[in-house]
């Protein structure tokens, strides 16, 4: 049986949510499952620590003031550094609607969880992400 425990360690996670409480829980659950997990409360925190932290994946939600995280998603993937602006995104939100799940995918989403989430569908999603490994950009 391999043991993924080591590679898992080495996997990096940028989360950014507005909502404490969120951002706690979703630190708890990957943390838990030995990734390396980075919290910021806001798109610009996310944006200024990007290049610095070096995150195999990024967890965002979309309500949050002053930047949503729609035009976050939008500046990432618009980044020069190749290995960041592919980067996959998972969206993180109580934003539903059709309409919402396209204009995601359609700026370069790589999936979508919607709140409230399962701690198993979001360890799911983050392992399936996190195997893929970088867009095909």
């Amino acid at each position: 049986m391999k043991d993924d425990s080591k590679s898992q360690a080495t996997k990096r996670i940028l989360v950014a949510d507005d909502n404490e409480d969120i951002r706690n829980l979703i630190s708890l659950i990957l943390t838990t499952e030995s990734y390396e997990v980075l919290v910021v409360d806001s798109g610009s925190e996310l944006l200024e620590k990007i290049s610095s932290f070096n995150p195999d994946l990024l967890l965002l939600d979309v309500m949050m003031p002053h930047m949503s995280g729609f035009e976050v998603l939008e500046r990432v993937r618009a980044l020069p550094d190749s290995h960041v602006n592919s980067i996959p995104i998972v969206m993180i939100t109580a934003k539903s609607l059709d309409a919402d799940v396209d204009r995601a995918m359609k700026l370069g989403a790589s999936s979508y969880i919607v709140k409230p989430f399962r701690a198993d569908a979001l360890r799911e999603k983050v392992t399936s992400q996190l195997s893929q490994g970088v867009l095909g950009r």
